[in-house]
This record gives C-alpha cells, sequence and structure tokens, in this order.
C-alpha cells in the first residue's frame, strides 16, 4: 500500500479546503477524509490513472465540514462510474444508549437523545444517507474494524460517547482539552505502507486520545499541524527524533484552523526532521522515506495534478 496525500493550499488565508488522504494498492483505495470538492476531483482523476482499482474505502474521521464538503460529490461520481464503495464513520445511534448516561440530566430521554445526534452531526447524517441512496454499504468506525491493510484503532467507545453528550449538552463551540468537541474523537487509522511501514492517520483528534503512539513509524500530526497539539504528541514519544511526522495543511488561516507555520518553525529550533506537509505540494510515500518526497504542483486551478 501506498500513500498520497492531496494539497489543494493555494496561499489564500481565508479559504479552508480541509484533508484528503489516499491510501491504495492493487484494487484498493481508501479515501480518509475528503474536505472540498476539488478533492473529490483530484481522486478522480487519480482513479482514472489507477484502472486496476475498483472498490473504495471512504473514511469520516468527524463531522466538521473541512473534512467532508467533497465527500457526497465523490460518492456521486463513484457511483456514476460502477465503484464498489464502502462508507466507514461513527455511526453514534448505535451508541445512545451509552451516550444517554454520560449526561448530568438523569431525566433525558433515549428517543430524543438519537434526533439531538443527528442534528449535531448533521453532516455524518447526510453522507450516510447519501451513500444509502446510492446504494452502498456504511460500516460503523469501531476499534478492530479491518480493511485493506488499515485498522480503526480509535476512539474508544467511551472516548467518542463522552464527545457526543458534551457536543448536545454545550454545542460545538466547547472544547475537550484544547479541541472542539467536533475534532476531539475524530476516527484514527493505522495503515501498512509497503508491507512493514505504519503510519496513523487522526484527523484533528485530541493528543490525549491518542494511544500506544511507539508502534507507529509515521505519525499524522493532528489538527493540521497545530503546534499545540503537535508538542503533545512530541511529550508523549519516548523519541521524536526516531518518528516521522506527516502534516495534512490545506486549512488556510492558522489563527483558525491549525495551520503549520509555527509548528515547522518549532520543528526547526527542536532540530527535529521536518515534516512531510501537504502545504508544499502533495505528499507520496513510501517512495522515498528515508528523504522528504514532497511533489510539487497541485495547487486548485493548476492544469497538472501531480498524478503520474
Amino acid at each position: 500500500m501506498k500513500l498520497r496525500a492531496l494539497s489543494s493550499y493555494n496561499g489564500d488565508l481565508n479559504t479552508r479546503f480541509g484533508d484528503c488522504i489516499l491510501i491504495y494498492g492493487d484494487s484498493n483505495l481508501v479515501v480518509y477524509d475528503c474536505g472540498h470538492i476539488d478533492h473529490a476531483k483530484e481522486v478522480g482523476a487519480f482513479l482514472k490513472t489507477h484502472p486496476e482499482i475498483s472498490h473504495i474505502h471512504v473514511v469520516i474521521s468527524h463531522n466538521d465540514g473541512d473534512h467532508t464538503d467533497g465527500v457526497e460529490s465523490l460518492l456521486e461520481y463513484l457511483s456514476e462510474n460502477g465503484y464498489s464503495v464502502t462508507v466507514y464513520t461513527a455511526l453514534y445511534l448505535k451508541s445512545a444508549r451509552k451516550i444517554l448516561k454520560q449526561f448530568e440530566n438523569k431525566n433525558r430521554k433515549l428517543e430524543p437523545t438519537k434526533q439531538h445526534i443527528l442534528e449535531t452531526f448533521d453532516r455524518i447524517k447526510e453522507i450516510v444517507e447519501k451513500a444509502t441512496d446510492l446504494g452502498f454499504k456504511t460500516e460503523n468506525a469501531i476499534i478492530d474494524t479491518e480493511f485493506c491493510n488499515c485498522r480503526i484503532v480509535g476512539p474508544t467507545e467511551d472516548e467518542f460517547s463522552e464527545v457526543v453528550a458534551k457536543a448536545i449538552e454545550d454545542g460545538e463551540v466547547s472544547h475537550i482539552e484544547g479541541e472542539t468537541v467536533m475534532n476531539a474523537a475524530s476516527i484514527q487509522v493505522k495503515c501498512t505502507l509497503n508491507g512493514s511501514t505504519t503510519i496513523l492517520l487522526c484527523g484533528d483528534a485530541t493528543p490525549s486520545y491518542l494511544h500506544d503512539l511507539e508502534q507507529y513509524d509515521i505519525i499524522q500530526l493532528p489538527h493540521h499541524g497545530k503546534l499545540d497539539s503537535a508538542k503533545e504528541v512530541f511529550n508523549k514519544l519516548k523519541d521524536p527524533d526516531s518518528k516521522q511526522f506527516l502534516v495534512s495543511d490545506n486549512t488556510g488561516s492558522a489563527a483558525t484552523s491549525g495551520g503549520s507555520d509555527d509548528l515547522v518553525a518549532y520543528m526547526k529550533q527542536e532540530k527535529y526532521s521536518p515534516a512531510h506537509n501537504t502545504k508544499n505540494g502533495v505528499v507520496d510515500l513510501p517512495k522515498t522515506l528515508s528523504s522528504f518526497n514532497v511533489s510539487k504542483g497541485v495547487r486548485l486551478g493548476a492544469m497538472d495534478f501531480g498524478l503520474r
């Protein structure tokens, strides 16, 4: 399996394009998030150059628009072109009873709680409905779910139940350990590249929900390279110098949505090896894991999508 992290950053500080990471090999493609319609178009262009791929696994890490806004367009394209598709995301209604127990107000009822879940996690609801209408399979992204040399490794049911309850009670502007409740319990995926190299994809997850980090060769730094989150990841590792890091930074404004400029400066100051960073262009792994292979040429509006 190989990885391609798409780049859609075009220097516009007011525009957020979000994440889209591809894991591919043989006849399968995993799409981890699709935050913009242009990502959906790039996935389509990628598939045209890889006709051997027939089954697509789409993973939705969490409800935020910069991780979901291109998903429905992607699903429509995949349907029109006859692909077999499975969508993996948190089907929160399956844990509604456990979520109900998290509330301080013990008078809450199950059915209104289910409705609140659907209203709060509206984008995931719409994506699941779209996938169902198109005849695609949907799977609950719970720990140990496996597909294509990938495995769901987080969050735990306790962690996402806490997040869902807090989102309903306080609204999505509330935070858990510095991350909005929408971000905190992002679906985490462990993937094996080229048979041996392991990478953790974690969306915008709060670092306290990231476990057993020593087992990975490459770690996606959460929330688009947000410095505070990255520092927490570094502090959890015995030897950060022994790891490689991936940053999916297509966020535009560093003030509101992560942004990796401060991270890049910090890693240089601490003498860490620079992270593979989509702000510089498409990242392909593990083509040259000993060096940092960042291919230029992918920018929104560019004719060359870098799909070789």
